[in-house]
């Protein structure tokens, strides 16, 4: 078996090993080692990444009780040195412990339980088994606060195997799946606190479970690679929280990617705010205002579109009796104003069959007056399928479309053709 130098210190980057078997994964050649650095993914935790005897590790997996590290190249045999990428490794030490303190802030704030973590490129999440309506701003910003607070007291953490007997008095926040490992963020008790002060925390006392004097302010089952201090967290920020399921997703980022993310927030920031020729601390007050002038705009260019709509099926219905087949022209041949326009001519009691083409797709609007008559969802998704396209919808109106402008005359000649013979008709 493999000896993991990683769960004893996740401080060690460069170490030495032999190469033990060759294996193969995902069609790419792995070795196994007699010993690694390298954490394999798992937890929620991505694997390491670095070199083995100057090769790249693509990827580190756990698989048959084996850890196989997944090389770029031909795989290596004897005596290798290794390097553990370690700006990568860090920045999982940062999140994965950053994502240990602000589930044990959310339980404080809110007894909302962590029931999964994401460590992603970007941004991080923890699915909450607590509604996303429980999880308003207030909330949000007093789980982050709870949590830097214990980043910035720069407490010790502690990361071992512990024995049945010294996990069953430790307070966990859930119960160990896998192994014996816990990680714990220990805190000095203050001068003159008695243990029945804090019941939920285990104190050193008795059996040497931790340093006299120490208290527990977090507890979890963990196989994942931890910092010695908060400290090293740097920083937690709750970014969002939405609906997941029945609870919620939190996003958040920690230590140099909250630096990361300040960053791009006010390029972001200053970029909007320079289009919308204001000072950034004025842009939401901007953005409404656009917001409802956009809003107030968009009313009234559909009263046009509507008032030509109905002079458009004036002209229209005076022509030759039976269906009228048109293509429309801008701004009545996007489907908001072939639909208006085919309404129109259905409430004059003709069946409208219309097309046109809007910034280069073509599309189909076909409408009756209600009652016995053709299914026009079949009708319109037969016209489409000779534009390239799909339709469908209700059989006194439907609509479709497709790329294949050029095909517009077929497909109305198509959709005339149907409705001149009858339904059970070839």
């Amino acid at each position: 078996m493999t000896e993991r130098l990683d769960l004893a210190d996740p401080y060690l980057a460069r170490f030495e090993a032999e190469v033990v078997a060759v294996r193969s994964h995902r069609e790419r050649p792995a070795v196994v080692l007699s010993r690694t650095a390298f954490y394999p993914e798992g937890g929620g935790q991505p694997a390491d990444r670095g070199t083995i005897a100057g090769i790249e590790v693509l990827d580190v997996q756990e698989a048959e009780g084996e850890v196989l590290h997944v090389l770029a190249g031909p795989p290596p045999g004897g005596r290798v040195a290794c390097a553990v990428d370690w700006a990568r490794r860090f920045d999982h030490m940062q999140q994965h412990h950053g994502q240990h303190l602000l589930s044990a802030a959310f339980e404080k704030v809110r007894g909302a339980r962590t029931l999964s973590f994401h460590l992603g490129d970007e941004t991080c999440t923890i699915d909450l088994d607590c509604p996303a309506g429980r999880l308003d701003a207030a909330a949000l910003r007093a789980a982050e606060a709870a949590c830097n607070e214990a980043v910035w007291k720069d407490l010790p953490v502690v990361a071992r195997d512990f024995a049945p007997e010294e996990i069953a008095r430790l307070p966990l926040r859930k119960e160990p799946m896998k192994g014996s490992r816990i990680v714990l963020v220990v805190e000095s008790r203050a001068e003159g606190q008695p243990d029945e002060a804090a019941p939920e925390r285990a104190s050193g006392g008795p059996g040497g479970l931790l340093p006299p004097g120490m208290i527990v302010l977090d507890a979890s089952p963990c196989g994942g690679t931890h910092p010695r201090r908060t400290g090293e967290v740097g920083a937690v920020a709750v970014l969002r929280a939405q609906k997941w399921g029945e609870g919620s997703r939190v996003e958040f980022v920690c230590g140099a990617r909250v630096v990361r993310a300040l960053g791009l927030a006010w390029e972001r920031l200053g970029a909007a705010s320079q289009s919308l020729r204001c000072a950034p601390p004025e842009l939401p007050e901007a953005a409404a205002r656009l917001a409802e002038e956009s809003l107030a705009r968009k009313k009234e260019v559909d009263r046009l579109v509507l008032a030509l709509a109905e002079a458009a099926a004036d002209r229209l219905a005076g022509g030759a009796a039976g269906p009228v087949a048109s293509r429309l022209d801008p701004p009545l041949a996007a489907p908001a104003g072939l639909r208006a326009v085919a309404q129109a001519l259905a409430a004059r009691g003709r069946v409208a069959l219309l097309a046109g083409v809007d910034e280069g797709r073509a599309s189909l609007c076909f409408a009756r007056p209600r009652g016995p008559g053709r299914h026009l969802g079949d009708l319109v998704r037969e016209a489409a399928a000779l534009l390239g396209g799909k339709g469908g919808g209700a059989p006194d109106l439907a609509q479709g479309g497709g790329p294949g402008s050029e095909r517009i005359g077929e497909a109305l000649d198509l959709a005339l053709g149907k409705l001149a013979r009858p339904e059970d008709g070839p």
